[in-house]
């Protein structure tokens, strides 16, 4: 009996190997396009039914975690679809491998978030972009397993949030006391 356990280990063994080198196949270009589509119509939503987020913070929050939750589903259930049909018998070890590269970053999200929620509630105008630039370490943290297309989709999210939060900044930061003696 005990080498029937081994040899299920050595086959569950090779299953991780194989899953740790083959290229996930799924996300898919038209859920990633239609999350971009669900954070623009949210940009939009946030401009007309919240346009002073500093002093309307939960109803800001509730547009971008609604947005976040939405496009969270929709790619669950997409990878979760073409990763059967995609990679059939190693589905779940590469759905499980996709899940452990993004999570920290899914994690670090949600930190931050309540971090500036709680302490620093005149900055979460920012969360929008802070978010963009957390989601794209989760790409470049996956590339090993990605296409090589999403680690451009990675960079786009981090170059356009950099020059778009650039801009923004002067306009929003918060003044500092300058004493002269």
């Amino acid at each position: 009996m005990s080498d029937l356990h081994k040899a299920l280990g050595d086959i569950s063994s090779i299953r991780k190997q194989l899953a740790n080198t083959t290229e996930f196949r799924g996300y898919g270009p038209a859920t990633l396009a239609a999350t971009g589509g669900f954070a623009v119509l949210a940009a939009v939503a946030q401009a007309y039914w919240v346009p002073d987020p500093v002093h309307h913070l939960p109803a800001y929050l509730a547009v971008w975690v609604a947005t976040a939750m939405v496009c969270a589903a929709l790619t669950g259930v997409q990878m979760y679809t073409r990763t059967r049909r995609m990679h059939s018998g190693l589905s779940d070890e590469m759905l499980r491998m996709a899940v452990v590269q993004f999570l920290p970053s899914a994690g670090a999200g949600l930190l931050l978030t309540g971090v500036l929620v709680y302490f620093a509630p005149t900055v979460t105008w920012m969360l929008p972009g802070l978010w963009q630039v957390i989601f794209s370490i989760g790409i470049f943290s996956s590339c090993r397993f990605l296409p090589r297309a999403m680690s451009a989709a990675g960079a786009w999210y981090h170059s356009y949030v950099a020059g778009d939060e650039s801009q923004g900044a002067d306009l929003q930061r918060p003044q500092a006391d300058v004493r002269s003696d």
